[in-house]
């Protein structure tokens, strides 16, 4: 998905969440509602600090107008399977599930 439309959605987000027309957002920025509308289209790029703005305005830091970077995606998917082991699981489990890991990562290279 090009950028400018990313961020678009997350301004539509952020603003439906918070239960804001585009006219209500528009007069916040002091600017028109034809111009939230372009940005959330990603017809119009939000420059910083209309996102630095936007960001108080919703109470959300400003990357999270941008997509996930990758290791925050492989972060979040860790978090995820270490939230799923079982709290008994011994060491040995441990070494298993490492070595299973390394054998995957080894074939997918071998591709």
């Amino acid at each position: 998905m090009e950028l400018n439309k990313f961020v678009g959605n997350k301004i539509r987000q952020f603003r439906e969440e918070k239960g804001l027309s585009q006219e209500i957002l528009a007069k916040r920025l002091n600017t028109t509602r034809q111009t939230i509308s372009r940005y959330e289209n990603g017809d119009r790029k939000a420059n910083q600090d209309v996102l630095f703005e936007l960001a108080k305005l919703f109470n959300q830091s400003v990357d999270a107008f941008f997509p996930p970077r990758e290791k925050e995606v492989r972060d979040e998917r860790l978090t995820t399977i270490a939230a799923h082991l079982d709290d008994d699981v011994t060491d040995d489990e441990l070494r298993d599930i490492l070595a299973y890991i390394e054998m995957k990562k080894q074939l997918h290279r071998g591709k």
